[in-house]
């Protein structure tokens, strides 16, 4: 187990929801990355993320750059929101 301790910066990144359709926590995706998932599509399969209503619409970019960074904890802001005409229901 890795002995590093967290920032409140970085508690908080983890806790912040990617999945808003589902709950899925940014600590739950970079864990999935951590053990294997090198694709949206495989984090997607390990998560149930991307299976909500907005089907990725809104998580499927913060996922594909946390799979781009292998798993690394995003600190800066980033949006999950999309307006209703983007979703397609």
């Amino acid at each position: 187990m890795n002995d590093k301790k967290l920032t409140i910066e970085e508690i908080k990144a983890r806790l912040k929801i990617v999945c808003i359709c589902k709950g899925i926590k940014q600590s739950r995706i970079c864990d999935a990355i951590l053990k294997g998932a090198d694709t949206v599509d495989k984090v997607n399969q390990a998560t149930g993320s991307g299976s909500g209503g907005c089907n990725a619409t809104r998580c499927g970019p913060v996922i594909k750059k946390l799979v781009e960074s292998k798993g690394k904890i995003i600190l800066e802001p980033y949006q999950t929101e999309v307006e209703d005409d983007d979703l397609n229901f």
